[in-house]
């Protein structure tokens, strides 16, 4: 399950834009992945959930996913306060 790997580098990703921004707590986190990246979604979100909680920065964060066309996985927004 690559999922759970690339879930630990989008949370390492979000601390780092936090810590850059001053934030305190990740909201919300829109990503993109791509149809034909092999990501299986389920897995993937089911690891953001699981791995979330390990942070105050990001254990009430929300993940929306959307399906685009092509082999990428994207980070596309982050709402923090």
């Amino acid at each position: 399950m690559h999922e759970l790997s690339l879930v630990q580098g989008l949370l390492g990703q979000l601390e780092s834009l936090a810590s850059q921004h001053g934030a305190s707590r990740i909201l919300e986190v829109r990503v993109s992945i791509g149809e034909d990246s092999c990501i299986v979604e389920d897995s993937f979100r089911f690891g953001f959930d699981a791995i979330k909680t390990e942070s105050s920065l990001t254990e009430r964060a929300e993940l929306q996913i959307q399906k685009v066309p092509g082999s990428d996985l994207m980070l596309m927004q982050v709402e923090m306060e």
